[in-house]
């Protein structure tokens, strides 16, 4: 499969988002995968696109980002790296079958020329398993993914390369200091980046380098490097421009008007379940929120399906384990699926 590959420096969340979305619109139809490589400026927080939020404060030079992929809350900006690699389905280039890979394959199999190509400079990078990539069991960077309605995959993470994972907490209590957003804390002992591992300052174009090569040298992957046209160009800024970054923040409002409320740990951080009960006791509106890794279209089949049901186990377990039937849905990150209805249960019991 033909892999185009190109960089953009220091551009804005919202031009990022919207370069991703129209490579997610146009991939199914050209068959020609994308990579890019890009850096955005400042301090920069960015959440996942389940993470739940009310108003959050205005902090002095720190930005709020909402990425299009579930996991985890990650900083974002000055000394880190981001990618973003756009492929036809979810098992492409491996194969034609788009449900060949199962949902939890996905991050082994695409993150394997990042790995390769930091490699290749020396950094003994190593992906564990969930949504973090780890030197000696110390997050160096974070990757993650989502199956658009389309089918069109798209695979995104990042590098810490002058700076680190122990900047999230700094960036937290500057944009959420009421504590609404969860997060796992690392300090600065916990970490890694690129700079601590080799002792140098690599550019943003060293590194890119490095990915663009160890994605080139994967046998599924034929590399061409191609910029922007000019026509991409106006077409993305377009998006850009119509689409409001505020809104596209908000976009997973935090549902304080659902009364009954639970949180439950998970493997990459909280499964946070905001819902209502109706007279009848059943499922009224539902929220799924939090850290995990799904496509939209799993939480919008889950959201509507668990709605309306009596509040018994094995009901809420019989419409859980049968949207997770359908090959195309997923969430990842939960540890088993019994959390979901044993989430919900917990906030009735608990409420009543």
């Amino acid at each position: 499969m033909q892999l185009r590959f190109f960089c953009q420096e220091h551009i804005s969340s919202a031009l990022s988002r919207a370069t991703d979305q129209f490579f997610l619109q146009t991939v199914g139809n050209t068959q020609t995968a994308v990579l890019r490589v890009y850096t955005q400026p400042g301090d920069q927080l960015v959440l996942g696109r389940y993470h739940a939020v009310g108003p959050l404060p205005e902090a002095d030079q720190v930005a709020v980002a909402r990425r299009l992929s579930g996991g985890r809350v990650v900083p974002s900006g000055d000394g880190f790296v981001h990618f973003s690699l756009i492929v036809p389905h979810r098992s492409a280039p491996f194969s034609d079958e788009p449900y060949h890979l199962a949902p939890f394959q996905v991050l082994n199999r695409h993150v394997r020329g990042l790995l390769h190509g930091l490699k290749t400079a020396g950094i003994d990078v190593f992906y564990p398993g969930r949504d973090l990539l780890t030197v000696q069991r110390q997050p160096l960077g974070w990757i993650s993914f989502s199956v658009e309605d389309n089918g069109v995959l798209l695979c995104e993470g990042g590098v810490s390369v002058q700076r680190d994972f122990s900047l999230l907490p700094y960036l937290l209590d500057r944009i959420d200091p009421n504590g609404t957003i969860s997060s796992q804390f690392f300090m600065p002992d916990q970490v890694t980046s690129v700079g601590r591992l080799t002792g140098t300052s690599p550019s943003f174009f060293q590194i890119a380098r490095l990915i663009r090569d160890g994605y080139a040298e994967q046998p599924d992957f034929t590399c061409i490097d191609e910029d922007l046209g000019h026509r991409e160009h106006e077409q993305i800024d377009r998006m850009a421009a119509a689409a409001s970054s505020d809104d596209w923040l908000h976009s997973w409002p935090l549902r304080s008007d659902l009364s009954f409320h639970a949180t439950t740990t998970i493997a990459l951080g909280n499964l946070d379940i905001r819902f209502a009960v109706t007279p009848e006791q059943t499922l009224g509106e539902l929220q799924l929120s939090g850290d995990f890794i799904a496509s939209p279209a799993t939480l919008t089949m889950l959201q509507h399906s668990l709605r309306g049901c009596p509040l018994e186990y094995t009901v809420l377990w019989e419409v859980v384990e049968q949207t997770f039937l359908q090959p195309q849905h997923y969430i990842l990150g939960l540890r088993h699926m019994r959390i979901i209805p044993d989430t919900i249960l917990k906030g009735y019991t608990g409420q009543l």
